[in-house]
């Protein structure tokens, strides 16, 4: 049985566009069509209470209703079935990481046309495994060909970005 079923009808627009974001990603899903099948049509009654509450998706047990891309991109990765990679959220002013069992990021502020890297966050029981790590350097290959300066406030960040000579450089932290 696939981790991924998406509940709804072939004639349904929406359906149709799940159905080409899951496989543009890359991803194994069942199709289940409640206008055809009695059972698909009982099992989102037993998931959401109504058969008209579709399209539905269950991934890896957990229903998501109706959700934009960027929801269906972060649903799919804390399930660890996709990794949409770095994502800059420019209205929190954040670089995110979804994951389970909870995101990972790096926050900044904007001073004039500067900006400031203030704060990592990585769940507790994933610090010490090296994703801080890599979390700061994916912001730091982001942010360095950006024609902005680019400033470090959070010790961890100003810590790794010691350890490369054009980021020491270009975050102006010295030798």
């Amino acid at each position: 049985m696939s981790e991924i079923t998406l509940f709804g009808e072939i004639r349904c627009p929406k359906t149709r566009f799940y159905q080409t974001a899951l496989e543009e990603r890359g991803l194994d899903y069942e199709l289940a069509e409640v206008d055809k099948d009695d059972l698909a049509a009982l099992r989102l009654v037993e998931l959401t209470g109504s058969t008209t509450k579709f399209p539905t998706l269950q991934i890896k047990g957990r229903k998501v209703r109706n959700p934009k891309l960027p929801e269906l991109d972060k649903e799919l990765a804390r399930a660890g079935l996709f990794d949409p990679g770095l994502i800059h959220d420019k209205c929190s002013q954040r670089f995110v990481r979804h994951m389970a069992p909870s995101d990972a990021f790096v926050s900044y502020v904007w001073q004039g046309d500067r900006m400031v890297l203030t704060h990592i966050e990585v769940a507790p029981e994933l610090r010490g495994s090296g994703l801080g790590t890599c979390l700061a350097t994916e912001v730091f290959t982001a942010v360095f060909a950006r024609s902005h300066e680019t400033r470090i406030t959070c010790p961890f960040l100003r810590k790794v970005a010691k350890g490369r000579p054009e980021w020491r450089q270009c975050f102006n932290l010295g030798g």
